[in-house]
């Protein structure tokens, strides 16, 4: 896969976690305020974050892969496993540390995704031309 594609998908991955990242910090919200149902919601979303998560760290593995940046893919990975750590964590109900935990992941999706968003792209092909010197017709 191209370093373009790679850095697209990784993009999307990022914007994605980001996303979800925000409905579960409301939904934490909601739970702390007295809305109880809102926990088991919390608990679902919580999956989604980690193969988002998972998606993500693939993603950077073939970016650090086609030449991209390294830290992207350490930061990607480290992101996973406290993500792990914090559904044990929330599934034990360490509320303090789940609290604790989940406030220093949002804040590294936040710098995660603006390293992201900000990794330049390599030109793409513009529309219309050859790939390839196979496909020109003579």
């Amino acid at each position: 896969m191209s370093l373009r594609r790679s850095l697209l998908c990784l993009r999307i991955a990022a914007l994605l976690q980001s996303v979800l990242l925000i409905a579960q910090v409301a939904l934490a919200g909601g739970f702390l305020g007295g809305h109880f149902d809102m926990l088991q919601m919390h608990g679902v979303l919580a999956r989604g974050i980690v193969v988002v998560a998972l998606l993500m760290a693939v993603a950077a593995f073939l970016v650090r892969r086609a030449g991209g940046p390294s830290s992207i893919l350490g930061t990607s990975v480290v992101l996973l496993l406290a993500l792990i750590g914090q559904m044990a964590l929330g599934l034990n109900r360490s509320v303090a540390a789940h609290v604790l935990l989940g406030v220093i992941i949002v804040a590294a999706v936040a710098v995660l995704s603006q390293r992201v968003m900000t990794t330049p792209l390599p030109p793409g092909n513009p529309s219309g031309t050859p790939k390839r010197e196979s496909e020109l017709v003579s």
